[in-house]
């Protein structure tokens, strides 16, 4: 039996033609854009974390060079200026008020030098990964050789022992708070060179917020340093550098916004831990330059 072969064609192909149709493409783009609006929060969350573990972990390792400072100076911990909590001061001339409203000044501990020797050169634990606050465009320069005031080289070999000024770091540091003077009474009845310290508590004396030893009583519950969250102003409220970054006013009661935001401290026991901010209070500077903690 003669079986019959396919006969084959030569001189033609057949092409079969696949793609997405224009409906189909934006489908998927949808889709996608469905799941970025889904993943960013999600992503700016970690972000946000992140960011401020490491701010924690600065904290803790500024709290190991001020106990390790303190255990070589009787128990004192690195000296604070009064005035201005940002500055680590570095043997330059500072207020020192013996009365309220006196002019004269005395010279600081050199501080900034002390620190950086004992931090071994890692001094940029001084400075809070989400404080942008201060961009070099905006920022002022000083020292020698001159550079933005907050930037970390300010707070390096070449700078720290160039000269006498203090550096601004992008915490608060409120440890052992110092005049030559000490605490007295100033012509106004108050405690002249301390006077930046607000009576949160409302018992009568501003002592109690702040520590000068180690081992001091409440130390557990007093801060040493602090992260810059701040009074914006009177209209836009604390502006917080952790969590959802957002300007909070007075009247912010909404418990999911309060949460959404924090600031991180380090107390005067070494522990550190980051607090909500319907716990922030006023704590130190004047009406419209306050800071809270």
């Amino acid at each position: 039996m003669i079986e019959s072969v396919p006969r084959r064609r030569f001189g033609s192909r057949s092409k079969i033609v696949t793609g997405f149709t224009l409906v189909e493409l934006l489908v998927v783009i949808g889709i996608i854009a469905v799941l970025i609006a889904i993943l960013m929060p999600a992503l700016n969350r970690v972000r946000a974390h992140a960011a401020s573990t490491q701010c924690l972990s600065n904290l803790r390792q500024i709290g190991q060079v001020c106990f390790v400072y303190a255990s070589e100076n009787k128990g004192f911990l690195p000296t604070a200026q009064v005035d201005s909590i940002e500055v680590i001061v570095g043997g330059g001339l500072i207020a020192s008020p013996l009365t309220t409203g006196d002019g004269r000044t005395a010279s600081s501990h050199q501080m900034k030098q002390q620190l950086f020797r004992m931090c071994q050169g890692g001094t940029k634990v001084f400075y809070c990964p989400s404080n942008d606050l201060w961009d070099p465009s905006n920022d002022s320069t000083a020292g020698t050789p001159p550079l933005p005031a907050h930037e970390p080289e300010r707070f390096e070999e070449g700078p720290v022992f160039a000269d006498t000024t203090g550096v601004r770091i992008k915490y608060w540091y409120m440890g052992n708070p110092w005049r030559d003077s000490g605490v007295r009474a100033g012509v106004d009845g108050t405690n002249d060179g301390y006077k930046q310290w607000i009576d949160a508590n409302n018992n009568g004396s501003n002592r109690d917020e702040y520590i000068c030893k180690q081992g001091e009583k409440h130390a557990e519950e007093i801060v040493i340093a602090t992260d810059q969250t701040r009074q914006a102003s009177n209209a836009v409220g604390w502006s917080f550098f952790h969590g959802s970054r957002q300007n909070l006013g007075n009247k912010v009661t909404d418990p999911k916004r309060l949460a959404a935001s924090w600031k991180n401290s380090l107390y005067g026991d070494g522990h550190c831990e980051s607090v909500h901010a319907d716990a922030v209070k006023y704590r130190w500077g004047p009406v419209g330059g306050e800071a809270g903690w």
